[in-house]
This record gives structure tokens, C-alpha cells and sequence, in this order.
């Protein structure tokens, strides 16, 4: 048992370590910024050194042509599956109309997924819902969404579970779905009469 964590944490090392080395070939200069994705907040990184050039031929580990396969998938391979499933309508942004854990599993869920179907964690971008509560106690799920959207606080008829702040905000956020998950506004048969998407 001891043996196979050590093996665990001896991979995730390694992973670290390529990203790393992926990212410093595309660097500049020593001193980069990276902006963490969904946020406004930068990493400073002065430990990175640059290499004079970079040889994509020499850097053909799974990892790395993973990273260059993903670039090129973009979401085309979203169409594609939709498509080839039958489908006519393609959903690429989705408002996630609830908090907490089950806002936090849905994009997981989702993003799971995207990476096992299409190959890429972020063909589905999420727009969050978010009460200043939950902005103040740094909630999971907004850090996981790529934006968010500040509503109301307070009880949940303010905001979760109020259809016509939901409605305003997809039409606003020009999201193709709206998930409520659990309670809230899911329970409104309301909800699904007034988006017009």
C-alpha cells in the first residue's frame, strides 16, 4: 500500500514536472505572470528558465502532444459529436443556477466528461451563479466556473430559486442551458416555461 501511494505521488511529480517544462518552453522570459483560469488573479513565477528554442520534434512524450492535440481539437470536436450522435443543437456554455456541492460536482461531472468524450475538460465553458455569501466563503464551485455572476443574497427566493433572475441572467450571459440541479429553482415548473434559449 505504501509503496503504490509513493508510486501515486512519483507520477503526479513527474505530470508537474513536464507541465512545468511545457510551459517554460513557451516562455518569454524568466519572469512570467500566469493568470489562473475564471480569475483575475496572477502567479508570479521567476523560477522558470527559458529555453533559447524549443524543438517540437524532440518533445514528443504523450503529455506534451496531448497538450498540442487539445489546441488543435478546440470545440469543433463538440459539433462533431453532437452530430455524429444525432443531435441538432450544441450546448458550449452553461449557466449553473445553484451553489455549493452540487454546483461544485456539475461542473466536475461535466468536465469529466468533455475530457473522456472530446478529449478537452474545457469544451463546455460555466457561467455561475454567485451570492455574496458564497463569494466571501471563496466557494468552490465559483473557482471551478469560468465567470460568474454576482446575484442577490439572502434567502433563496433572492437568487437559486427566483426564475426571473435566472431567465435575466441567461438571456444576459448568452448560455445555451441552464442547470438547477437539486431544490431551488428546479422545483419550479416555472423555469423551464421562461427561457427562451
Amino acid at each position: 500500500m505504501a509503496s503504490n501511494t509513493k508510486s501515486r505521488y512519483a507520477l503526479a511529480a513527474s505530470c508537474i514536472a513536464a507541465a512545468i517544462a511545457v510551459a517554460s518552453a513557451f516562455t518569454s522570459n524568466a519572469n512570467t505572470a500566469f493568470v489562473q483560469p475564471g480569475t483575475s488573479n496572477t502567479i508570479a513565477n521567476s523560477n522558470l528558465k527559458t529555453p533559447q528554442a524549443f524543438n517540437v520534434a524532440a518533445h514528443k512524450s504523450p503529455l506534451f502532444m496531448s497538450a498540442v492535440e487539445e489546441t488543435v481539437a478546440g470545440t469543433d470536436a463538440l459539433e462533431d459529436y453532437v452530430n455524429s450522435h444525432g443531435g441538432d443543437r450544441v450546448i458550449r456554455k452553461i449557466l449553473i443556477a445553484n451553489n455549493g456541492m452540487a454546483a461544485t460536482k456539475s461542473i466536475l461531472s461535466m468536465r469529466q466528461w468533455a475530457y473522456m468524450e472530446l478529449g478537452d475538460e474545457r469544451a463546455i465553458q460555466f457561467v455561475a451563479m454567485a451570492t455574496p455569501e458564497d463569494i466571501k466563503a471563496n466557494a468552490e464551485y465559483i473557482r471551478l466556473a469560468d465567470s460568474f455572476v454576482e446575484v442577490p443574497g439572502g434567502k433563496n427566493l433572492n437568487n437559486y430559486a427566483n426564475v426571473e433572475v435566472i431567465s435575466k441572467i441567461a438571456n444576459e450571459q448568452k448560455v445555451d442551458a441552464v442547470w438547477p440541479g437539486w431544490g431551488h429553482a428546479s422545483e419550479n415548473p416555472n423555469l423551464p416555461a421562461t427561457l427562451n434559449l
